[in-house]
This record gives structure tokens, C-alpha cells and sequence, in this order.
């Protein structure tokens, strides 16, 4: 009589990500390809958006083994030991390899303090949507934009992180991008870019600026109401048939010269945290993830939006996804990057609640102007570089 091994269980780790197709689809979609690679299963837990946006890595990362997390929380990560260096597990080769294949500069807004602490599994920026059935595009020019808006066809989410996100990409397209080095924040560019989003915020709904990217795009997929939507995050969801009632798709953000530049950087990184029992199970699980081999396959056929250059090359997933790649690469490539420096997701959130108020009451004053001025004294605990 023949005697067989059993098989061994998978190792189980426990992965959080955030509450949507875009963030749980594509992952849950490699757990195949994990086991087989490396005996291993991932059981993915989802956060809110707004959560994803705000939390700190520290407040849950003893709870999980693997964290998709926002590249601005890695120096808060980092210096509250929450995280794991990967390029101390992974050889130098790979993360040359994942870098040059990484879109634009996703794989890069990992690294601080001279190591890469997540890999780049979904790279995102504001771009631009609309009803391929009710246009033929988006107007590449902000002026030609806000004509459309005043007469009832545009949508611009500008909750608070959101509209923090345009105030930033604007900034950045008028040649004065936030945080620079050498000034922090340009008053004219300022007050110019406040005064253009209070006149957007009058052209569109006022239910805009309660509403995050999910929620614009929800509408523009399910009501005939509205044919663009601008400086919203893209989401390949919508522009996948079934996904919705009506499809969506992507274009390049407007910008004030028509070269769709300047856009803030979004997307998301695959994090290892500190306290796991399987830490080179957890790396080798992240970088598999990250890879071109699962991101150009299940990552993105299961609702995924990957970071890898390859999968937004390949004609497959243009298909899929109505040319949603090949459209909006060229925003990707040229976009603003937050600064990677210790004290910035509460910055971010103090100055999202700023940009709010001047849209809630139309008005930009010198006050609302040197507050944010005054942000890095009160959060930033070491120079933007």
C-alpha cells in the first residue's frame, strides 16, 4: 500500500486593504497564485476609504501581517516601527527590476530614509472621466472645463482629501507646487488656485462637496445627468463592462497649458508590518503581488488597478478596461508626488479642512492663506528634501 504526504496548510496572514472592487478585487483574485508560489493564503480584511486616507499605519498594523497603505504614511510607519525595510529581504536586482516597471514614479514614493518600505501593487492620479455614449472626451483646458460646468455637465468631488488633492494638482500645474523644498506654499499661485476652485465649486452640484471620487463616478455611471467628471482619482471599475449601468471612461486631467501635468499621485503600496511572525513569507507574498507575472493577470482581471507599467502596456487591459492605461499614462507619468516626511498625513488633513472652508464660503483671505503657511511648524518634525 502506497502512503501519501498530506499536503501542508497554507501559512494564513492576515492582509488589510481598503472597501472597494479597486482595492479587495484584485488581491483576493492572486490568492491562487500566492499558494502555489509560496504555500501561502491571504485572508484580506477592508478599511474605508476615507480610513485609508486618514489613519495612521501604527494604529493597526500589530493586527496584520501585509497593509496596503498611502505612500505619505510611510515616515510616520517608519518612525513608529510599524513597518519592515523590504530591500533588507529583497535583492537588489528585484527592486531594480520592479522600479523600472513601476508607472511613473509609484515605486519610488515608497522609499525614505535610503529604504523601500512598500511596493507599488495600484498607482493612481487625478484624471478625468465621461460617458463615452454622451462625449467624445474631456476638454484638455481647465476655462474650456469650467464653461461645461456652468452648464450643468461636469462633476468635481471635493470633500476635504479630495479637494485638498486639486488644490495641490493645481498648485503644481501653475509651476508653484506645494511643499517645495525651498517655499512650502507660493501666496499668488495660492490664492489664484483657491479663487479658479471656488468657481468650479459654484459651477457643480453642491452634493460635490460632500462626495469622494467612488461617489462621482457612481453618478456619472447610473444617471444620463452628467458627461464629465474632473481631478478625480481614476477607477478602471468603471470602465469595465457589467461593472455598471453605463460605462465610464478615463481621460487625462485638464491642466492650464493642455499638457495634463502636475496631477497629485495617489495608488496605493503593499507594506510588510513589523510585527509578523512570517516576515519573509509576508515580503516574498508583497513582492509576488507587485510583480508583472500577478499584476498583468488575476491583480487586474479581478478588479485591480495595477502599478505595473507592464499590465498598463498590455492590450488586454486596455480592452478590458475601455483604454482606460493607454488614456490617462501620460497624467501617471508627469504627476506631483507628496513629500515622504515625518508628520504629513495630519498636514494633509489640517489643510484638507482649510481648501473646504474657503469652497464652503466662497471667500479666500489672507488668514485662511497663512494658516496653511504655518502647517509645517505645526505637524512637520524634520525638513521636506
Amino acid at each position: 500500500m502506497t502512503v501519501t504526504s498530506p499536503t501542508p496548510a497554507p501559512v494564513v496572514l492576515r492582509g488589510m486593504t481598503w472597501d472597494h472592487p479597486r482595492g479587495v478585487g484584485g488581491l483576493r483574485a492572486s490568492d491562487a497564485l500566492l499558494l502555489e508560489r509560496h504555500g501561502v493564503a491571504v485572508h484580506w480584511e477592508a478599511r474605508s476609504l476615507l480610513a485609508f486616507g486618514d489613519q495612521h499605519v501604527a494604529d493597526f498594523a500589530s493586527e496584520f501581517d501585509l497593509m496596503v497603505i498611502d505612500h505619505p504614511h510611510v515616515p510616520d510607519a517608519v518612525e513608529a516601527g510599524a513597518i519592515l525595510p523590504l530591500d533588507e529581504y529583497l535583492g537588489a536586482p528585484l527592486l531594480v527590476d520592479l522600479e523600472r516597471e513601476s508607472v511613473g514614479r509609484s515605486h519610488e514614493s515608497y522609499r525614505y530614509r535610503g529604504h523601500q518600505w512598500a511596493l507599488g501593487v495600484d498607482a493612481a492620479a487625478q484624471v478625468s472621466a465621461f460617458r463615452p455614449d454622451l462625449v467624445d472626451g474631456v476638454p484638455p483646458y481647465w476655462s474650456d472645463i469650467l464653461d461645461l460646468a456652468r452648464r450643468g455637465r461636469v462633476l468635481w468631488p471635493h470633500k476635504p482629501v479630495d479637494a485638498f488633492s486639486t488644490f495641490a494638482t493645481l498648485l503644481a500645474q501653475k509651476g508653484s507646487p506645494l511643499a517645495a523644498p525651498e517655499l512650502f506654499l507660493d501666496r499668488s499661485a495660492a490664492r489664484e488656485v483657491l479663487e479658479f476652485m471656488c468657481e468650479l465649486a459654484d459651477a457643480v452640484p453642491d452634493w460635490c462637496a460632500t462626495s469622494n471620487p467612488i461617489d462621482v463616478a457612481e453618478a456619472l455611471s447610473s444617471t444620463d445627468d452628467f458627461s464629465v467628471a474632473v481631478a478625480l482619482f481614476g477607477y478602471t471599475n468603471y470602465s469595465r463592462a457589467g461593472f455598471r449601468p453605463r460605462l465610464v471612461a478615463y481621460d487625462d486631467i485638464p491642466s492650464f497649458d493642455g499638457r495634463a501635468g502636475g496631477s497629485t499621485l495617489g495608488g496605493a503600496g503593499v507594506a510588510v508590518s513589523a510585527t509578523t511572525k512570517h516576515p519573509e513569507l509576508s515580503v516574498a507574498a508583497a513582492a509576488t503581488l507587485a510583480g508583472a507575472e500577478v499584476q498583468s493577470g488575476p491583480y487586474t482581471a479581478g478588479g485591480g488597478q495595477p502599478g505595473n507599467l507592464r499590465a498598463w502596456k498590455s492590450d488586454g487591459a486596455n480592452i478590458l478596461t475601455r483604454g482606460f492605461f493607454q488614456n490617462t499614462l501620460r497624467t501617471l507619468e508627469r504627476a506631483w508626488v507628496r513629500p515622504r516626511v515625518l508628520g504629513w498625513p495630519d498636514l494633509q488633513l489640517e489643510l484638507s479642512h482649510i481648501v473646504r472652508d474657503c469652497l464652503t464660503s466662497r471667500a479666500i483671505d489672507d488668514s485662511a492663506i497663512a494658516r496653511i503657511e504655518r502647517l509645517p511648524e505645526r505637524h512637520l518634525k524634520e525638513p521636506i528634501l
